[in-house]
């Protein structure tokens, strides 16, 4: 039977993510992405033996991790074709925007943080700081990987999707330069040997 935490949490997970996804509604692609990309970095943190809090922490982050889109014009967003330079920058400002927005907010994880941060590469070529190596939070590591294998794998209004062995190949070329080799090294497994957990009804009603 369900502790009261847990129900608390599910309660705070749905309510978050009821709330991104209004938010979001303008973007057709946005209630998915949060959704598989929360489930991809909530599996990957499991694998890797993260503790529970640890879990929760990147689950929520993951649920809010494109909050700041919505400072960012939907026209953009939702743009066919490639983005001009100034267009991309205006992008690349959503990490930012929605660290900004959530940063009152008293969660019991380093959220913020984690938003801020999941665009950043260990070897210096993210944003929005260019920070490198162990400046690269793991929790931010774990986010930015599900992020990429989400987004890579599902069609967007300027691309169409790439398989998972493409999308797969494209990250183990990023295994130990833009992320810890550990952490790419989860997210293969989940997506060769446990691609079970990626059903949308595997952790049920959370």
């Amino acid at each position: 039977m369900p502790s009261q935490r847990d129900e608390i949490l599910r309660c705070l997970f749905q309510t978050v993510g009821t709330m991104v996804d209004a938010a979001g509604r303008e973007e057709a692609y946005a209630p998915g992405h949060r959704l598989k990309t929360s489930q991809i970095a909530r599996t990957i943190a499991q694998i890797i033996r993260c503790d529970d809090d640890v879990v929760d922490g990147v689950r929520m982050a993951a649920t809010l991790h494109d909050f700041g889109n919505i400072l960012i014009p939907v026209e953009l967003l939702t743009k066919p074709g490639k983005f001009t330079d100034e267009e991309f920058a205006l992008i690349k400002q959503h990490a930012t925007y929605g660290a900004e927005i959530l940063k009152d907010i008293e969660f019991p994880w380093p959220i913020c943080n984690i938003i801020l941060m999941h665009h950043e590469r260990i070897d210096g070529s993210g944003y929005p700081a260019g920070l490198k190596g162990t400046e690269v939070m793991m929790e931010a590591q774990i986010l930015g990987v599900a992020d990429m294998m989400e987004a890579m794998t599902s069609p967007r209004p300027w691309r169409a999707a790439l398989s998972v062995e493409e999308a797969l190949s494209e990250l183990t070329q990023m295994r130990g330069v833009k992320f810890e080799a550990y952490i790419v090294d989860a997210a293969i497994e989940l997506f060769t040997k446990q691609k079970y957990r990626l059903d949308p009804e595997y952790y049920g009603r959370t």
